[in-house]
C-alpha cells in the first residue's frame, strides 16, 4: 500500500512510464525540485503531455471515460499553462481528494476577474490518473474539480469527476458564468496565485 506522503512521486512515475515518458520523467527529475510537502501534491507537466495521450492512457489503465469532446486536444484550446507551449514545469496543489472548497461557488469568470491560477484540464488529468494508480481510487467522487484554467473553443470551461454510477471519469463543461456549490476549482499553490 502506498503512504498519502509518497503518492505524489510514485504514482507521477508510474502515470510517466504509461504514457510512454518514462525517460523524460527521469530526466526531469533532475532539473525540477523534489522537495516533498505533505500538505501539497507537486505534479510536473511535462512537454510531449497532450490531453487526448491522457485520455488513451486513462482508458488503457481499465479506467472507463465520458468525454464532451472526442478530440479534447482540438477542442481545449485556451490553457493558463501549457507544457507543450511554455515548456515542462512543476505546478502544486493541495493534497485534496476534492477540490478546494473554499472555491465552492464561484464561476470561471468570477476566478479570472481576480487573476487566480487555477487547474487546467491537463494537469487535473494527469493528477487524477497518478492518484488512480497510486490508489486504486479516484479523485472528486463528491464534487467536481472545475478546471478555470482552460477554455473550450466555444468559451465552455472543462469540469471533471468520477461518476460512481457509471464507474467512469466523466470530461464535461460548464458556461463560464457557472457556479454552484459542488464546482470547485483547484487553487495553484506553487508557484503562488497572485490575488487569490
Amino acid at each position: 500500500e502506498v503512504k498519502e506522503t509518497q503518492i505524489s512521486d510514485i504514482n507521477l512515475a508510474k502515470a510517466y512510464e504509461l504514457l510512454g515518458m518514462s525517460q523524460e520523467y527521469e530526466e526531469a527529475r533532475k532539473s525540477f525540485d523534489l522537495t516533498e510537502d505533505k500538505a501539497l501534491w507537486k505534479l510536473f507537466m511535462l512537454k510531449g503531455v497532450i490531453l487526448n495521450k491522457l485520455v488513451k492512457t486513462y482508458k488503457e489503465a481499465g479506467v472507463q471515460m465520458y468525454l464532451y469532446s472526442d478530440d479534447l486536444d482540438k477542442e481545449v484550446t485556451d490553457n493558463q499553462r501549457d507544457p507543450n507551449r511554455d515548456g515542462s514545469y512543476v505546478v502544486s496543489f493541495r493534497r485534496n481528494v476534492e477540490a478546494d472548497e473554499e472555491n465552492k461557488n464561484q464561476s470561471a469568470d468570477q476566478r479570472k476577474e481576480k487573476n487566480c491560477q487555477d487547474i487546467t484540464l491537463a494537469e487535473r488529468l494527469l493528477l487524477g490518473l497518478a492518484y488512480f494508480l497510486a490508489t486504486g481510487k479516484h479523485l472528486d467522487a463528491k464534487d467536481t474539480t472545475l478546471c478555470t484554467g482552460s477554455r473550450f473553443l466555444f468559451g465552455g470551461v472543462p469540469s471533471v469527476y468520477w461518476d460512481a454510477g457509471f464507474r467512469e471519469v466523466d470530461v464535461f463543461w460548464d458556461g463560464p458564468d457557472g457556479r454552484h456549490d459542488c464546482l470547485r476549482s483547484r487553487s495553484v499553490v506553487s508557484p503562488p496565485p497572485e490575488s487569490c
